[in-house]
C-alpha cells in the first residue's frame, strides 16, 4: 500500500515537472495562478486514484475502522445556559461518558453490534459500530457543576448554565 503511495507522489511530482518543462520558452508572461491550478488539479486527479484504491483494498478498511468516529454537534446559546446536542445513534446510554476538565468538553460513546448477528448474510454494513469522542471547547462562563445531560432517540442533549 505505501509503495503504491509513493508511487503516485513521484508520479504527481514528474507531471509537476513536466507540466513546467514543457512551457515554450517565449516572452510571454507566466500565471503562476494558472500553473500552480493545474498542478492541483493533476494532484486531486491522482489521490482521488488513491483513494479509490484505498477504498477497495480490505486491508485498509480494517485499518479504518480502527479509529473513533466524531459525532456531529450543535452548540447553541439559550440566554442563561448553553445547549449542546450531539448525534450518537445507536450507544446505549449507559455507555455515553460527558466530562469536563480545564474548559474542554468531552463526550464519550460506545456502540455494540449485536452478537447473534455477526456480518451473516450481509452484503453491505456502513452502520457505524464502535467508539464516538467529542472534545470541545466551552465558553468561560460556564456552569460545569449544574450541567445536565439527557439522551433520547439517538440525540444526546447537554444544558449547561452560565455563571451568575
Amino acid at each position: 500500500m505505501t509503495k503504491s503511495f509513493f508511487s503516485l507522489l513521484t508520479a504527481a511530482a514528474l507531471t509537476a515537472t513536466s507540466l513546467w518543462a514543457t512551457q515554450p520558452e517565449t516572452k510571454q508572461q507566466i500565471n503562476p495562478f494558472e500553473e500552480i491550478q493545474k498542478v492541483q488539479q493533476e494532484m486531486d486527479r491522482i489521490f482521488q486514484q488513491l483513494h479509490q484504491r484505498l477504498m477497495q483494498d480490505a486491508n485498509f478498511a480494517k485499518f479504518n475502522t480502527q479509529f473513533a468516529a466524531s459525532p456531529a454537534v450543535d452548540l447553541k446559546d439559550d440566554g442563561d445556559h448553553y445547549t449542546l446536542k450531539a448525534d450518537i445513534p445507536g450507544a446505549d446510554e449507559k455507555s455515553i461518558d460527558v466530562t469536563v476538565q480545564n474548559g474542554m468538553l468531552t463526550i464519550k460513546a460506545q456502540t455494540v453490534r449485536e452478537e447473534k448477528e455477526k456480518r451473516k448474510n450481509y452484503l453491505r454494513q456502513e452502520r457505524y459500530v464502535g467508539s464516538f469522542v467529542r472534545a470541545l471547547s466551552l465558553p468561560s462562563d460556564v456552569d460545569t457543576k449544574n450541567m445536565k445531560t439527557a439522551y433520547k432517540n439517538g440525540v444526546l442533549t447537554v444544558t449547561i448554565p452560565k455563571k451568575k
